[in-house]
């Protein structure tokens, strides 16, 4: 085994492990890390029940845990792929769903690539493409952007 297939497995697992810390009903969870031009770096991760995508809300201290190993792992891998001669990805995507499906999709020039935010649903840069993954109307969605504000 690889390093890399060591890195993406132990990633699969923190996301899997997360999931099950949080107690939610879920189908898919989406962890994004960006690196442009290999300076500061971001993060961010929702998930999906049926055709809904949800931020993760009042478990702060949960997600800052896991998201600061998951990023470290984002490294890892980036590393990984650059040690086998591969160039390093600015953006990666990693998926994983309830059934224990594993899935990474990378962008290597666009650091606005592969967007999993909400509001980039329908945009070009959207991870989702064209898929709807909402059931509301735009008013609807808008209403329920607003909840999400502190």
């Amino acid at each position: 085994m690889t390093k890399k297939d060591e890195v993406v497995r132990e990633m699969a697992g923190m996301l899997l492990e997360f999931m099950a810390l949080t107690r939610l009903d879920w189908d898919a969870t989406y962890f994004r890390f960006a690196r442009p031009g290999g300076g500061t770096t971001s993060s961010e991760w929702l998930y999906r029940k049926d055709r809904e995508l949800n931020y993760f809300q009042g478990m702060a201290q949960l997600e800052m845990r896991y998201q600061t190993t998951l990023e470290k792992l984002a490294e890892d891998l980036s590393d990984a792929m650059v040690s086998e001669g591969r160039e390093r990805p600015v953006v990666i995507v990693a998926t994983v769903d309830s059934g224990k499906n594993y899935n990474l999709k990378f962008d290597y020039k666009n650091p606005s690539a592969l967007e999993i935010r909400l509001l980039s649903l329908g945009t070009a840069n959207s991870y989702f493409g064209d898929d709807i993954v909402i059931d509301k109307t735009v008013g609807e969605f808008q209403e329920h952007l607003k909840g999400l504000a502190p």
